[in-house]
């Protein structure tokens, strides 16, 4: 079937990309010169995609599809495909490291708003995007704490690609499932990544292994970081 008047995916791409850059708090120093056929790389996930760039607001750096202005320039950021992730800007080690100041501040406001421990939040952060603020997943939940489209829009947030606002959204929403499930860690993670009818449905955790691995992941690794102490 021939679709008429359809964008060039790795011209917006490459455009989209450029917008994130200008964005970023940290100076990159990635070399360019990627003969990556971005196209290619975006067809296994492009129905869920495609529908993600199309919940996001305006000025979320989301790599979306939209014909308005394409400009060419040169890709600065390594993209990232797999199984449970849509294409997106991964940053290195060293850039995290940089952005964390930020994003420790962030976590810390907002765990004493809701009286969380900042402690749970961060690993909360670290199963959900590894610490990559532009992470993207197939089923089109975004930023550091994986906020789906409704659900961020439900919490008022305009941009969940911005950090503060991020982890705003997920504290909150974390907030809000522990409050449904009478202070269950358990149930409230499970509610978290798989959403709180899945877990009342089911009486407790629901039988989906990704679920069921994500909450134990969090605990450990929420477990360790109470074994550091301060981090």
């Amino acid at each position: 079937m021939n679709i008429p008047n359809l964008p060039n995916i790795s011209s917006l791409l490459k455009q989209k990309i450029a917008e994130i850059q200008s964005r970023l708090p940290v100076k990159m120093n990635i070399p360019s010169g990627s003969s990556t056929d971005f196209a290619q790389e975006l067809g296994k996930a492009s129905a869920a995609y495609e529908s993600a760039a199309a919940s996001a607001e305006p000025a979320a750096p989301v790599i979306d599809i939209e014909p308005s202005t394409v400009r060419s320039t040169k890709t600065r950021f390594p993209l990232v495909s797999g199984s449970y992730e849509s294409v997106y800007p991964r940053l290195s080690q060293t850039q995290i490291n940089e952005l964390m100041p930020r994003i420790d501040a962030a976590i810390n406001t907002f765990a004493k708003q809701f009286g969380l421990d900042p402690k749970l939040i961060r690993a909360v952060i670290k199963e959900e995007s590894g610490f990559q603020p532009f992470a993207l997943s197939t089923s089109g939940a975004m930023g550091l704490m994986q906020l789906m489209p409704e659900t961020a829009k439900g919490l008022g947030i305009t941009d969940a690609y911005n950090i503060e606002q991020n982890i705003l959204g997920g504290t909150q929403y974390l907030y809000y499932q522990l409050k449904a499930f009478d202070n269950d860690l358990e149930l409230a993670l499970a509610a978290y990544n798989a959403g709180p009818n899945a877990v009342r449905k089911y009486g407790g955790i629901p039988p989906y292994t990704q679920t069921q691995n994500y909450v134990r992941k969090v605990l450990n690794t929420y477990e360790m970081y109470k074994a550091i102490g301060d981090i």
